[in-house]
């Protein structure tokens, strides 16, 4: 991927006042009539100079199943709970150098009566902070774990999010995923219609708190299955779900996808760019560019909702609402970042869509 310390912002040599004003409609390219992305002529091109861009660190949380099911074999003979701990135990020790990560484990139960309180699993979640300071005591917890019970995804996932949002509240300057992974659909604790959950995910990513839901789930489902966790991937952001082969190394499948998501290809979005010295950060003279065989600029949508299947890229706040920290990219493109270089530049007027 790209995305890494390797991305560039280009600030524009274009001749500007002090207060870096927009160029004039003259100067302005002429925007595409259907939206899509429009490939750089030699005229359109900013010439300007190059400097780093950091793209947003990712932190995680994540709620694990762990009810009976869990207890099936998986191909090599272990179950599928030892393996998914297994997977989670390796990733908290490689995971990336100031990651912050939060667990949260269902089913939960109170008075030996499985819980349906959200209440009671944001009390029962480890909160999201430093991996060092919390690795031990998420490996404790899994380790204590025993697979029972039936599976109450929404109690447990919405306590995620809630969780979740108000960390990313806090930390504009990360991105924040939920990683949701379990072997099968709720099966207790209402609402278990996936499209209720897929709403919850929908919700968290277009607050201002911007969390984006990863499922990860087994394949040893009926197509139908398959297809209910794809509504919540897509409502979250993430536009398909990590679907694992019981079949195949599992441990080893889930540790890829934690570690896909910690290198930021689940959520690739990026800081807002500092100003050139003197001058104001216009809001209308950004664009995000893919640079690769050909330079194609991504259109700016009006929020996660007008994503699409074309991609873009969006602000964290709506400019003439208020300050954006950060510039959202959309699932679909942030995939096609893994073969190019994505870069920003300044002192162009914004492609729309």
């Amino acid at each position: 991927m790209h995305v890494g310390c390797s991305a560039l912002l280009l600030v524009a040599a274009c001749s500007q006042g002090a207060d870096h004003a927009p160029p004039s409609a003259e100067a302005a390219p002429e925007q595409p009539a259907d939206g899509l992305d429009v490939p750089h002529t030699e005229a359109e091109a900013c010439v300007g100079t190059e400097v780093e861009a950091k793209p947003l660190p990712v932190d995680l949380f994540a709620v694990l199943d762990g009810s009976s099911s869990m207890n099936d074999a998986t191909e090599s003979g272990i179950s599928k709970w030892y393996a998914t701990k297994s997977a989670f135990q390796d990733f908290l020790a490689r995971a990336p150098q100031g990651m912050q990560f939060g667990l949260s484990l269902f089913p939960l139960s109170s008075d030996e009566v499985l819980s349906c309180s959200a209440a009671r699993y944001r009390d029962a979640s480890l909160p999201i902070q430093d991996v060092s300071q919390m690795a031990r005591g998420a490996i404790a917890k899994l380790d204590q774990v025993k697979p029972w019970g039936q599976t109450p995804t929404a109690p447990a996932f919405t306590a995620a999010l809630e969780l979740a949002s108000a960390h990313a509240s806090l930390h504009p300057d990360r991105s924040v995923v939920v990683v949701l992974a379990t072997d099968g659909l709720p099966t207790a604790c209402a609402p278990t219609d996936t499209r209720a959950l897929a709403a919850l995910a929908k919700e968290a990513l277009d607050g201002p708190a911007h969390v984006r839901t990863l499922v990860v789930a087994s394949t040893s489902l009926a197509a139908a299955d398959t297809s209910n966790f794809e509504r919540i991937a897509a409502a979250g952001g993430t536009l398909r779900p990590v679907m694992i082969d019981s079949r195949r190394d599992f441990g080893k499948q889930l540790g890829d996808a934690l570690d896909a998501t910690a290198a930021r290809e689940v959520a690739c979005d990026l800081a807002l760019p500092e100003p050139p010295a003197g001058k104001r950060l216009d809001y209308d003279t950004i664009n995000v560019v893919l640079n690769g065989e050909e330079r194609t600029t991504l259109p700016r949508v009006g929020g996660p909702s007008s994503c699409g299947a074309a991609g873009g890229w969006y602000y964290d706040v709506d400019p003439t609402l208020g300050a954006p920290s950060r510039l959202n990219v959309c699932k679909s493109s942030c995939a096609r970042t893994q073969a190019v270089q994505l870069e920003i530049e300044l002192g162009c007027q914004t492609r729309v869509r």
